[in-house]
């Protein structure tokens, strides 16, 4: 993976390549970002340049026999640890190891995923996945040999979130007293979720979103698209490679979210149990599916920020065109202060209980109800 590779990040791939340059790279360090930002392979084409044998002003060479091997993630000071389960062919004591083939071609086919598209990759959609004290064990043992090729070993701790105690314990250890020259980076979306023992021992990165012109020009080369639907759609992914990925494959779902959520205010505006009944068998239904309601969930959510916008900033920071833009025109004076709150609290909870398997009819008929009163709720005025 070179920087090059990486959507943004500009300033921060020049801290990380300052580094290396002056010599300052620490053996323990934490990139803290959304998967969508790119925090994992930021790191990966950190350690690649590190390793590279023939270092460029702002890359790894991608030709010295590192390079060549760190472009397939086969290079042998390369080690990988993320969250695992038993699967039908692996059904005891997983570690990484047992799935690193998968791992490597996911990485290779697609840099910018999450842990749902890991848990798709390995076949454990069902199940939930972790980070435990066999693993522990291994990363041990591996790092107990010395370096074969480079000056450093290197590894790299995808979703540390997922460690078990146990695991959690030993990683301390290792961070403490590390086994040779070895770097450790760990990778995580959440340092909250961390043991504070261990987040106090590393360097952290914060892993910024990636800023708004390099995501809209990696949209229109990569989708195809013209600069305008480009832009809106980066405006909509707030920096967020995986949300711009999926926006700009999901576009012709665009205009059915549009409809249902036009239908769906106006049956709650009017407190219309009979269309309200009706537009939730519709979202409902099968053949919809949980993935797609929590895309529309997403898209209502973004809907509501922009009339929040609208409503206070008026037309200059809108975000929407065509029939949206309408629509929204007349629909921004009902998204407030007094219930901006309320609506952003229940769409948020209603896609977290739709990840977990709600049962969605009375999930969205609860919603709903709810809707109907906090869209007549009145916006504050001031007398002078």
């Amino acid at each position: 993976m070179h920087f090059k590779e990486i959507v943004g990040q500009s300033q921060l791939k020049s801290r990380l390549i300052q580094t290396v340059k002056e010599g300052r790279i620490s053996h323990a360090q934490l990139f803290v970002g959304k998967s969508g930002f790119g925090p994992l392979p930021l790191a990966i084409a950190y350690v690649q340049f590190i390793a590279c044998k023939n270092k460029q002003e702002t890359d790894s060479c991608g030709a010295c026999p590192s390079c060549l091997k760190f472009n397939k993630l086969v290079h042998p000071d390369l080690h990988f640890s993320f969250p695992v389960s038993t699967t039908g062919g692996v059904k005891t004591k997983p570690v990484s190891d047992d799935f690193i083939n998968d791992w490597r071609a996911l990485n290779l086919e697609k840099p910018y995923f999450d842990l749902e598209e890991w848990h798709k990759t390995i076949g454990i959609e069902q199940k939930q996945s972790i980070i435990s004290v066999h693993e522990s064990q291994a990363i041990i043992k591996k790092l107990k040999l010395k370096a074969f090729e480079s000056e450093f070993k290197f590894l790299l701790i995808w979703k540390p979130e997922t460690l078990n105690p146990q695991a959690s314990n030993k990683l301390l250890k290792l961070i403490e007293e590390p086994i040779g020259k070895t770097i450790i980076i760990l990778i995580a979306e959440d340092e909250e979720a961390l043991l504070r023992t261990i987040t106090s021992r590393t360097q952290m990165i914060r892993v910024p979103p990636v800023e708004f012109s390099e995501l809209k020009k990696y949209l229109a080369k990569k989708g195809g698209i013209d600069e305008e639907r480009a832009q809106q759609i980066a405006a909509l992914s707030e920096g967020d490679v995986l949300q711009a990925e999926e926006k700009l494959h999901s576009s012709e779902d665009a205009e059915v979210y549009f409809n249902l959520f036009v239908t769906w205010m106006r049956a709650c505006y009017e407190a219309n149990i009979e269309k309200m009944h009706a537009w939730v068998e519709q979202v409902s239904e099968r053949k919809f599916g949980r993935e797609r309601q929590k895309q529309f969930l997403e898209y209502a959510l973004e809907v509501m920020r922009e009339g929040m916008i609208r409503n206070y900033a008026g037309s200059t920071l809108k975000r929407f065109d065509g029939p949206e833009g309408n629509f929204l025109q007349k629909f921004a004076p009902f998204v407030h202060e007094n219930n901006v709150f309320g609506i952003m609290e229940i769409l948020n909870d209603a896609h977290y209980h739709v990840s977990r398997n709600a049962y969605a009819k009375i999930l969205f008929m609860d919603m709903s109800m709810k809707f109907a009163n906090l869209l007549r709720v009145k916006k504050r005025t001031f007398v002078g």
